[in-house]
């Protein structure tokens, strides 16, 4: 069994727009989200489905200054597309 990822993780704007706001040091927020993606090219069903009937999806990721923060994506047979990464408050 290989241990490199099977699919293509492509980011969008946004998706980085969001994540230097939340984790302004671009070497820290890479960081922050570098399992999550190895994780996510080796299986996009690692996090959840937002409904059971939609195409996004959502992983939990560890808290920054104390806030929840979850990573929202899609994917096909090829690629997952990373959407956004959001921080919220409980």
């Amino acid at each position: 069994m290989s241990d490199l990822p099977r699919l293509q993780v492509i980011h969008a704007i946004e998706f980085d727009e969001q994540l230097y706001r939340l984790i302004p040091d671009p070497e820290l927020a890479d960081e922050f989200i570098e399992a999550a993606k190895y994780v996510l090219a080796m299986n996009p069903e690692s996090g959840m489905a937002v409904s059971p009937v939609g195409k996004t999806w959502y992983l939990p990721m560890a808290p920054v200054d104390g806030r929840r923060v979850s990573l929202f994506y899609t994917f096909d047979e090829e690629a997952v597309f990373l959407l956004a990464v959001l921080a919220h408050d409980d």
